[in-house]
């Protein structure tokens, strides 16, 4: 008896500690307010709230009080005509009344209904098609005449629960749980501030559970009106998982940069007896290089109607005419455009490739902001294919796939191997001969590439016959022909490569 009464009372005494521990800020129940303004990026978003608030009394202080979401990050505040002696936070609950919360719920309630009722599905079909061992002939023979009746309907639900529950799963995973943990933020204010009277508090903060991202429509004509136009439209994928009501929110896109925020350290120069390469100090991380470079060639467009675009700073920005923003995943259209871009033909002959590739290259005006995005890719209207859409250095290049009414053959006129040995020298040579068959009623332009041999040693030597000659794209390090292919008919380029070293060499060379 002792013992029960000692247990009793260790429970009595340690009550207070485990309430205070399971609810922080005395278990109060907050909602979030709605932002007055959100700055979206493709990593999160910046909000701004404005709240009036009444003066109360802490500790014989003045203070005011709002609450953040508890992954809110850099809170900025400012009370017009007050002074701010200082803030802190503590953690408190907060009321799960947002429309997110709410379908989430309306989600997990279907999802239980439809679990319970497909067990029950899978029992009456376990049991169906148990059979005792001790069963005759006879009860086999009524058994098979119920199932015949009785098991193709429970095959079909079973069939439609599973379909449901799989909806069910895939909309749950692409819905984030909105969390029931925030941030009080008491501020404590200076001067003369009386209990009982209101002010405005403006206060701004960052969030990642919101963004956008650019998708771009691009549809090329060849055979109707202007064969050199594109039909282009940019649009806004937007995001809201915040769990706040932005009914009334003023919605603003930007571009943001990506990598690092400061440069690498200047490389290290010596000179010895010994060679040594230049070394790097802290250098960025190769994806982050390359995301450095993509963003920094993205040029943009002119708005649609409702959307204010501003490409003066260095961000450039879209504001939507539409306030608020739903929580989940929409569209909106930003952007529409024709681009007068010649379509261009594009081969890169090899034994193995005889495609012919659909393309366009854009100059992009000056003043406009076209951030790198998912692209879809349509031709006549019929889809293509889909990939990145990056602008790099003001130029726009687009690929539509190949031209089916379009091909090229490749042809060895001389083997790849040692040709000769004269003296202290040997020679390799390669030839082909490309044959670009166009099936259009039309003649078009083909441009025909192929990479031509870097030397590496002075002391080996390249020599070329071709027909046409060629030209030379000393950046992409390749040659290229543009050649005129009759309607119905063909046109066809001669390479030959010899490649001559020292016999002292150990040079094997090889061609792509």
């Amino acid at each position: 008896m002792r013992n029960i009464f000692g247990l009793l009372g260790f429970a009595l005494w340690l009550w207070p500690a485990l309430a205070l521990a399971a609810a922080p800020e005395e278990a109060s129940l907050d909602e979030l307010a709605s932002p007055r303004t959100a700055l979206l990026s493709p990593t999160g978003a910046r909000l701004e709230v404005s709240q009036k608030l009444e003066v109360k009394k802490h500790e014989g202080k003045p203070v005011v009080e709002f609450v953040i979401p508890a992954d809110a990050a850099n809170l900025q505040l400012s009370i017009p005509g007050r002074t701010i002696a200082r803030w802190h936070t503590t953690p408190v609950l907060l009321n799960q009344g947002s429309p997110l919360a709410g379908r989430r719920a309306e989600i997990e309630k279907a999802k239980i209904d439809i679990s319970a009722k497909l067990k029950t599905v899978n029992a009456r079909l376990a049991l169906w098609q148990g059979l005792p061992k001790s069963a005759n002939s006879q009860d086999v023979e009524q058994l098979q005449g119920a199932m015949q009746s009785a098991m193709p309907q429970l095959w079909l639900e079973q069939a439609r629960l599973e379909r449901e529950l799989k909806l069910i799963n895939e909309e749950l995973s692409r819905m984030p749980r909105p969390s029931d943990l925030g941030e009080r933020v008491r501020v404590e204010l200076g001067g003369d501030a009386a209990e009982g009277g209101e002010v405005t508090v403006d206060y701004s903060y960052n969030h990642d559970g919101c963004g956008w991202e650019a998708v771009y429509d691009f549809n090329t004509r060849p055979n109707e009106g202007e064969r050199d136009e594109i039909d282009v439209r940019m649009l806004a994928e937007v995001w809201q998982y915040t769990g706040i009501n932005w009914d009334n929110t003023e919605i603003t896109l930007a571009t943001k940069s990506y990598g690092p925020r400061e440069p690498a350290a200047l490389p290290e120069w010596v000179i010895d007896s010994a060679s040594r390469r230049p070394q790097e100090r802290n250098a960025p991380a190769p994806m982050a290089i390359r995301a450095m470079k993509t963003e920094a060639a993205a040029d943009a467009a002119g708005p649609v109607a409702g959307v204010t675009a501003n490409t003066d700073a260095i961000y450039a920005t879209w504001k939507l005419a539409e306030r608020g923003l739903s929580q989940g995943r929409s569209r909106m259209q930003i952007t529409a455009a024709a681009w007068k871009a010649p379509l261009q033909w594009l081969a890169r002959p090899s034994r193995n490739s005889s495609q012919v590739w659909l393309m366009a290259k854009y100059d992009l005006p000056p003043n406009q902001a076209w951030p790198a995005g998912l692209a879809e890719y349509s031709v006549n209207g019929q889809n293509v294919g889909t990939g990145e859409f990056r602008p790099r250095s003001g130029e726009a290049t687009l690929y539509f796939g190949a031209d089916p009414r379009v091909t090229v053959t490749t042809t060895d006129t001389r083997q790849r191997g040692e040709s000769g040995l004269i003296n202290t020298s040997k020679s390799w040579t390669w030839g082909w001969v490309y044959t670009i068959h166009n099936g259009h009623n039309e003649p078009i332009k083909v441009r025909v590439e192929r990479p031509y041999p870097m030397i590496v040693d002075k002391e080996v030597k390249i020599s070329y016959r071709n027909a046409p000659e060629p030209k030379v794209d000393a950046r992409e390090h390749s040659f290229y022909w543009i050649v005129d292919v009759p309607a119905n008919g063909k046109t066809e380029i001669s390479h030959e490569v010899t490649v001559t070293s020292p016999t002292k060499l150990p040079l094997l060379p090889d061609v792509p």
